[in-house]
């Protein structure tokens, strides 16, 4: 968990899908442009991909930050105010199916790896506020260390979210193995009065698996990409 007397990482999730016969442009500007540019400005720290074939949207842009003023800094505004004739072609074909959101991170437990891994699960949920206090002790003290314990479950981390256009709490977990919920293990870790009473306050709540489909580019690759294109 991030040091309380030091300002929290961010997280920018970008949410967006396009038609069908638009998807391979779409995932070629991004390989080729727009992932190294975002990735490149400062107080981004690495960015990945993924396709969530159950969600609304497709298409998850995962950029780990500094903290939770790099959306609003010079340096993304001026992006998005300059776009590259590309992005504003890919403006037009996604149109409003976008949806941005700015996150603080709350908690992160487990492995740290060098590589990611091919899943991620993500929760997004609401929740009245007068139990926030028991979400957190519920999330930080039984749920998020059990889970961790699970074989396949790599890491999770949850966030609060900084922007209100979406449920205000997310959770990822990082999976080694896509069905490591539903193992013997899993569902012992998921079983437990703590956590059948919070679900039951969930609101909003919104579920998705997602497969890796970019593995993570680092800040310092995607400067050396932008400085010295090939």
């Amino acid at each position: 968990m991030a040091d309380s007397t030091t300002e929290r990482p961010g997280l920018i999730t970008v949410w967006l899908d396009v038609a069908p016969e638009h998807e391979a442009e779409l995932n070629d500007w991004y390989q080729r442009e727009h992932l190294s540019q975002v990735v490149a400005l400062d107080g981004v720290t690495s960015g990945r991909r993924y396709c969530c074939a159950d969600a609304p949207r497709k298409y998850l842009a995962w950029y780990d930050t500094t903290n939770t003023r790099v959306e609003q800094g010079t340096a993304f505004q001026d992006m998005v105010e300059r776009p590259t004739a590309w992005s504003i072609r890919m403006r037009t074909l996604y149109g409003q199916n976008r949806e941005r959101m700015n996150f603080q991170l709350m908690r992160d437990v487990g492995q740290i790896n060098t590589t990611d891994t091919p899943w991620l699960y993500i929760v997004h949920t609401d929740l009245p506020d007068h139990i926030v206090d028991e979400y957190n002790a519920w999330y930080d003290e039984e749920h998020l260390p059990r889970l961790v314990t699970v074989p396949g479950v790599v890491r999770a981390r949850r966030y609060a979210a900084i922007t209100n256009n979406g449920p205000r709490y997310l959770t990822a977990y990082e999976l080694s193995d896509r069905d490591a919920f539903e193992s013997p293990e899993g569902l012992i870790a998921r079983k437990t009065p703590w956590t059948a009473k919070m679900r039951s306050l969930f609101q909003n709540t919104r579920r998705h698996m997602c497969q890796l489909i970019t593995p993570s580019l680092t800040h310092a690759v995607a400067r050396e990409k932008i400085t010295n294109p090939t």
